[in-house]
């Protein structure tokens, strides 16, 4: 939105010429204070405005001078949020003639910031579609997609029937199929011209890997394993660096049983195995912070009756994802709780 189309025109209710002329701007987001911009019609000296609040308070606006043509903006009160109406006058000493003088009365609002709330459960990168809300009601929307090699990836663009604050709204992208998302750049507007610039960063990735499996009731990295490691830090050192220029990473290794003895049990082996390979991962130099966690048997790769000794569900999932937001997993995850430990260094 232009900034002259935020200002309303004043109209002088003195009869003859104006020396300036006078418009306001009377809405903007908490932290900024209303305007009034005065253009000079001829050469003038001497501007004052006058105010008095409606609680009282008083304030006075000088421009020692202004050039014919030239304008300047003045604030308007102390930034108080919420609504309040101003009544005083705008005077001004034209270079020849009598001093001009004009009352007026001017309401201003100072609006709340827009706030935009968003969630994973609420992006779908297959579908190209992101739904977030907005504190106040909804305008416009556009949206930036940046690859994985800090080019543009896609852009998309939204206009909204102004749907009630909290309201998800959506707005959707193009992009090549194949390419990964690693930031998304949203611009909102709300209907009452709050803007809010945000960027999300959806991106997590599960490193795709050879499992480490372990022995039944052991929780010890075999050395004829170490190969399958080495191989995933390669990609996990690869993935780092081409995401390191968008956002700091952590690493999650969640480790997994089969199904034989105590559930209780399972879960605090499928713990023991999580920290055995993370602190591999830490003393062959991942730097990054790493958190490790214990499904047990809840989270099998491959379906089995209950005491069935199966190798493939003794092994250990790792993923990438932001530092700071919850741990990226999904899928066969969603219904499954651990508590995340901290790997100390």
């Amino acid at each position: 939105m232009r900034f002259a189309i935020l200002f309303v025109l004043l109209v002088a209710h003195a009869a003859g010429a104006q020396p300036v002329s006078y418009q306001v701007r009377p809405e903007v987001s908490l932290g900024q204070k209303p305007q009034i911009r005065i253009t000079a019609a001829v050469k003038v000296r001497d501007i004052q405005i006058d105010l008095e609040r409606d609680d009282g308070k008083k304030f006075t606006l000088k421009q020692p001078a202004l050039a014919k043509d030239q304008a300047v903006t003045l604030s308007v009160g102390d930034g108080a949020a919420g609504s309040a109406t101003y009544k005083g006058s705008i005077s001004a000493q034209p270079e020849s003639g009598e001093r001009w003088v004009n009352t007026f009365e001017i309401t201003t609002l100072v609006r709340p910031p827009l706030v935009v709330g968003y969630d994973v459960e609420h992006l779908d990168l297959v579908k190209h579609e992101l739904r977030f809300t907005m504190s106040r009601p909804a305008g416009r929307a556009s949206l930036t997609v940046i690859g994985e090699d800090g080019s543009e990836l896609g852009k998309g663009s939204a206009t909204y029937a102004k749907e009630a604050s909290k309201t998800w709204v959506a707005i959707t992208w193009t992009q090549p199929a194949t390419a990964r998302v690693m930031m998304l750049k949203l611009h909102a507007e709300s209907a009452d011209a709050g803007v809010s610039d945000v960027e999300l960063v959806p991106w997590s990735v599960s490193i795709d890997h050879e499992d480490v499996s372990f022995a039944s009731d052991s929780a010890v990295i075999e050395p004829s394993e170490e190969m399958k490691l080495a191989a995933s830090i390669t990609k996990i050192n690869d993935l780092v660096k081409k995401s390191e220029k968008f956002v700091k990473v952590k690493l999650y290794v969640a480790g997994h049983t089969d199904t034989v003895g105590p559930s209780a049990k399972n879960r605090t082996l499928s713990l023991a195995r999580a920290h055995a390979i993370a602190a591999y991962f830490r003393a062959q130099g991942i730097a990054l912070p790493i958190a490790f966690a214990g499904f047990g048997e809840d989270v099998p790769k491959v379906t089995t009756p209950d005491n069935t000794d199966e190798r493939a569900n003794r092994r250990a999932d790792y993923v990438l994802g932001p530092v700071g937001a919850p741990p990226p997993f999904n899928g066969p995850y969603a219904k499954a709780h651990a508590a995340w430990k901290e790997l100390v260094k």
